[in-house]
């Protein structure tokens, strides 16, 4: 029979408590032995998509896979762009959650990588801020460097850890800086039609872009001079033969109701692109034929308050591009004046006098997919 000798509880614990002590010892100074990089120091990159995990002094976490060897550098860049201007995301206002932004730069382009950026936030800082934690974004800043996009498929908030992320990245150049959104909604907020304070839009002024969308897809992207309030009404004509009047010949509306946009200014210094949905539905059932919207649908507009006899006049073509699916939008860019009454027309069928593609062409249409 097997026995085993008796070990005095008093040995084996202190035993168990000196191999407990050199493990935490250990793991201590392995830890305490790896000094953080500093700001503006080149760091390794990992090849072989062998993963480089690696942290900052202030909680800035990059996490990447790349295929080859390469090093980057993050500087911290104390005077970016106010966080009020962001794209990408529906609601306001937005805010800057941190003193400065994060400049990160590959010793070469880079878009072959599987990595992620990963900022924290301060949980009591947000309350006091009436900031939710699902509100929290880390923005990019646009090539352009007017606005801090955000996009939301590619969030993630990491609420166990206090930090928030930018996942499915395949490149790290740019700068990033964290933001939050002071709604109590979180996601994509939509704008409502009509007055009120929680149908306005409130456009910060300065050199930032900002965006707004309405709940049937009508979006505005907006440069302010000044800061200013928009608010937009559906207005509705009850049938076709009451709008006939009011549009160019050989023309006809699309819905029977338009968009009115007012602003608080209307002479306010603004740059405005809009994209204005259209109804394909609608469009097959007046055009049974068939043809595209890009060949038959325009945004026209006139003047606040309006005569009913003052007709709407369609908007410079070259400025007009038609999204088809699907996104079903028509954009219009640098929109000076933004206050207006803005319907979509139904232009002559392609293939006869005076054909919509005649039109546009002769007009300098050209057919664009970009934003801004």
């Amino acid at each position: 029979m097997l026995t085993m000798a008796r070990i005095p509880f008093t040995i084996f614990t202190l035993t168990l408590l000196t191999s407990v002590s050199v493990l935490a010892q250990n793991a201590t100074g392995a830890t305490g032995a790896e000094k953080l990089p500093g700001f503006g120091q080149p760091i390794n990159i990992l090849g072989a998509m062998e993963r480089t995990d690696q942290d900052f002094s202030d909680g800035l976490a990059l996490d990447l896979f790349s295929p080859t060897n390469r090093t980057l550098t993050v500087t911290q860049n104390t005077s970016p762009l106010p966080g009020s201007f962001v794209t990408g995301s529906n609601g306001e206002p937005f805010v800057s959650l941190s003193k400065y932004s994060w400049v990160i730069k590959m010793n070469e382009t880079a878009n072959d990588l599987i990595a992620k950026i990963e900022v924290p936030y301060d949980p009591a800082m947000l309350a006091k801020m009436g900031i939710n934690e699902a509100n929290t974004y880390v923005g990019k800043l646009a090539d352009d460097r007017m606005s801090w996009v955000v996009t939301e498929t590619t969030r993630n908030v990491h609420r166990s850890e206090n930090n928030t992320r930018i996942i499915k990245m395949t490149s790290l150049d740019g700068e990033y800086m964290l933001l939050g959104r002071q709604t109590v909604d979180t996601s994509n907020i939509f704008v409502q039609y009509g007055q009120g304070e929680t149908r306005t839009v409130n456009i910060t002024g300065g050199a930032g872009r900002q965006e707004a969308e309405f709940i049937d897809g009508l979006r505005f992207a907006m440069v302010a001079g000044k800061t200013v309030r928009m608010n937009v009404d559906l207005k509705f004509y009850g049938n076709m033969q009451a709008m006939q009047g009011m549009v160019p010949a050989g023309m006809e509306p699309l819905n029977t109701y338009s968009w009115v946009v007012n602003t608080s200014d209307a002479a306010a210094n603004m740059t405005t692109s809009m994209k204005v949905p259209f109804n394909r539905a609608m469009l097959v059932q007046k055009r049974p034929g068939g043809s595209s919207p890009s060949t038959m649908l325009v945004v026209a507009k006139r003047a606040l308050n309006a005569k009913t006899t003052d007709k709407f006049q369609v908007m410079p073509m070259n400025t007009q591009a038609v999204n088809e699916l699907p996104e079903d939008r028509i954009t219009v860019r640098d929109v000076k004046q933004v206050d207006g009454e803005y319907i979509l027309l139904i232009t002559p069928p392609a293939g006869v006098a005076n054909s919509p593609q005649t039109i546009q062409q002769s007009r300098g249409y050209k057919k664009r997919r970009d934003w801004h």
